[in-house]
C-alpha cells in the first residue's frame, strides 16, 4: 500500500516540477525581454528619462507604457503624448499595436504643433529584421487643431478629415522599397488655395494616392537623406474630388531637391461637375506640378507647398 502511494505522490510531483520549470523559464523569458524593450526604447528616444517607460503585462503580453513622448523625426513630423501605450504578443514582438495615446499632438513639417483628436483610431507596426516591415493607420475621423469657441481667427485654423487609413508596406524582395497608400474621405484643408484655385474651395471630397517609394526605408529616417539618394515617389494611381473638379487616372512622381523642396509633376482626366455631373466640354488631361515647392495647378499658381527639411 505504501508502494501505491509513493506512486501517487511520484505521479503528482513529477508533473508539478515540470510546470514549476516551464512557469519559471516563461518568467525569466518575460523578464528578460521587458528589459530589453526597455533598453531599445531608450535608445530609440534618448531624450526621455529611463523612467517614463515602463513594460508591463504578465504573463498574456508586453505592455509598453511611455510618459511624457516626444518623436521627432528628420522628415519633419513631431508627435507628442502625455502618456503612449502600445503591446505585443509575448511570441510575436515583430507586430506592435497602438492601445492608447493621452493628449496627442501633431506637427507636419513646416507647420505648427496641434493638438490631435481621432475617432476610431487603429494603428500597427510590423517589424522585420530592425526594418519596417509595415504600419497600417485607419481612422473614422481626425481633427488637428482646435477651434476657438469664441469664434476668432486667433492661432492657427484646424484642418480635419473624415474615415481614412494610410499604409506602408516593404517589398518582401527588396526591402529599401516601400508601397504607400493614403486614402481620405473629406479633408478640409486650414486654409483656402491660391489665385485660380480658390474656386475650388477649401474641401476635398475625396483623395487617394498609391505608388512604391524608391529608398523608401532611408525617407523613414531623414528626407535630407533621402533626398541625396535620389528616392522617388511614383505615383501609380491619384484621384481627387476637390469642389467641383474631378482629377482620376493620375500618374506621375515626386522628388526633393537638395534644398528641401518637393519637385514633380502628376498628369491625369480632369472634369469638371458643377452640379455633381461631368460636363463633357469641360474634360480634358490636367496637369498638376510642383516645382521648388510651389504647385501649379492648369499653369497657375495654386499653393505653396512646405518644404520637406529646412
Amino acid at each position: 500500500m505504501s508502494e501505491t502511494r509513493s506512486r501517487s505522490l511520484g505521479g503528482l510531483i513529477i508533473p508539478l516540477a515540470v510546470g514549476g520549470l516551464v512557469l519559471g523559464g516563461y518568467y525569466v523569458y518575460w523578464s528578460q525581454t521587458a528589459q530589453r524593450i526597455q533598453i531599445h526604447v531608450a535608445q530609440a528616444l534618448p531624450a526621455l528619462p529611463r523612467e517614463n517607460v515602463t513594460v508591463t503585462g504578465f504573463p498574456y503580453r508586453f505592455e509598453a507604457r511611455i510618459t511624457g513622448l516626444r518623436v521627432q523625426t528628420g522628415t519633419g513630423f513631431v508627435f507628442e503624448a502625455s502618456r503612449f501605450v502600445a503591446a505585443a504578443s509575448p511570441f510575436n514582438l515583430n507586430l506592435w499595436a497602438l492601445e492608447g495615446a493621452l493628449e496627442p499632438q501633431l506637427k507636419l513639417p513646416g507647420g505648427p504643433l496641434r493638438a490631435l483628436r481621432a475617432t476610431e483610431l487603429k494603428a500597427s507596426l510590423r517589424l522585420k529584421e530592425g526594418q519596417l516591415a509595415r504600419f497600417s493607420l485607419t481612422f473614422q475621423g481626425l481633427q488637428a487643431g482646435t477651434t476657438d469657441p469664441s469664434g476668432s481667427a486667433l492661432g492657427p485654423r484646424p484642418w480635419r478629415t473624415g474615415a481614412g487609413a494610410l499604409h506602408l508596406i516593404a517589398d518582401p524582395k527588396d526591402t529599401s522599397r516601400l508601397a504607400f497608400a493614403l486614402d481620405l474621405s473629406v479633408l478640409e484643408l486650414s486654409a483656402q488655395p491660391e489665385g485660380p484655385a480658390a474656386i475650388l474651395g477649401n474641401k476635398i471630397g475625396h483623395l487617394r494616392l498609391t505608388g512604391p517609394i524608391s529608398q523608401g526605408q532611408t525617407l523613414l529616417r531623414s528626407t535630407k537623406a533621402w533626398a541625396k539618394a535620389q528616392g522617388e515617389f511614383t505615383i501609380m494611381a491619384a484621384q481627387i474630388d476637390w469642389g467641383p473638379l474631378s482629377f482620376d487616372a493620375g500618374t506621375g512622381r515626386l522628388q526633393v531637391t537638395p534644398e528641401g523642396h518637393w519637385q514633380g509633376e502628376i498628369r491625369g482626366q480632369g472634369a469638371l461637375k458643377p452640379n455633381g455631373m461631368a460636363i463633357p466640354a469641360l474634360s480634358a488631361p490636367i496637369e498638376i506640378s510642383i516645382e521648388n515647392g510651389q504647385a501649379h495647378l492648369l499653369g497657375f499658381s495654386a499653393a505653396q507647398v512646405p518644404k520637406a527639411f529646412n
